[in-house]
């Protein structure tokens, strides 16, 4: 008689109350698996894809790295998306991001659509409205990066520019040496917005290259605007 009731009082409990403890503590050691595992992969892609701070992610980068803890958050705990489905996505994502790197390296247009370029806003002195208007680049803004550096007034600067990070370098009159604080030709490539601002042509740089002795500006690595000179680096014989 007493079996009987016993039977009956276990049967009437479901299974899952009766095996919570246990699905519990697995779930636990699961989801620890999982964390550790999440902050090691994290942890590996960003020193592959060579990032140092944060601060300086430009627009891409940024939505690379919120994607990738996206997916490996979702993936902890959750039974619908394991890690390692987790785990291939990010490693489709690194892998482009790595693509699209090594063709911005190559391509200065697909760079500049991709991540965008430096705005100068103060060039050899003179405040560039326009710019700051389009950017949505207040007064008040400037002021502030530009407190922020030490610098109380515009008059103190010759070059302030708007990085791709939403950062503002400015280099001051009393140290400034260049004409232009950008490469007019990197790795063989003329950048030809820099030689608009400074009025000047392709035709006038191929003269100043040749007074330093280079007659195929794609021989040049790095140039630089000077104020008495051109500032040369050639590319090394074995690229």
């Amino acid at each position: 008689m007493y079996k009987y009731k016993y039977v009956v009082f276990v049967s009437w409990f479901p299974p899952n109350i009766l095996y919570a403890k246990e699905f519990s503590f697995m779930k636990y050691i699961e989801i620890f698996i999982e964390s550790f595992g999440t902050y090691i992969l994290l942890v590996l892609m960003i020193r592959f894809l060579g990032k140092k701070e944060m601060s300086k992610l430009s627009v891409s980068d940024l939505i690379v790295f919120l994607i990738i803890s996206e997916l490996m958050t979702i993936s902890i705990g959750n039974e619908n998306v394991n890690f390692l489905q987790a785990a291939l996505a990010v490693l489709v994502i690194v892998f482009m991001d790595k693509l699209f790197t090594l063709i911005s390296l190559k391509s200065p247009f697909f760079k500049k659509m991709v991540e965008g370029h430096p705005t100068f806003i103060v060039f050899q002195g003179k405040l560039n409205q326009k710019k700051m208007a389009s950017l949505k680049y207040s007064v008040d803004d400037l002021c502030h990066h530009l407190r922020e550096q030490g610098i109380g007034s515009l008059s103190e600067v010759d070059f302030a520019v708007l990085e791709t990070d939403g950062q503002l370098s400015v280099i001051e009159t009393k140290n400034s040496e260049v004409k232009a604080p950008a490469a007019i030709i990197s790795d063989g490539q003329i950048n030809y917005e820099i030689l608009q601002l400074m009025n000047r042509d392709e035709n006038w740089l191929i003269k100043k290259l040749k007074e330093a002795g280079i007659h195929d500006y794609h021989e040049v690595f790095y140039c630089v605007v000077e104020k008495e000179r051109l500032f040369v680096i050639k590319k090394r014989l074995d690229n």
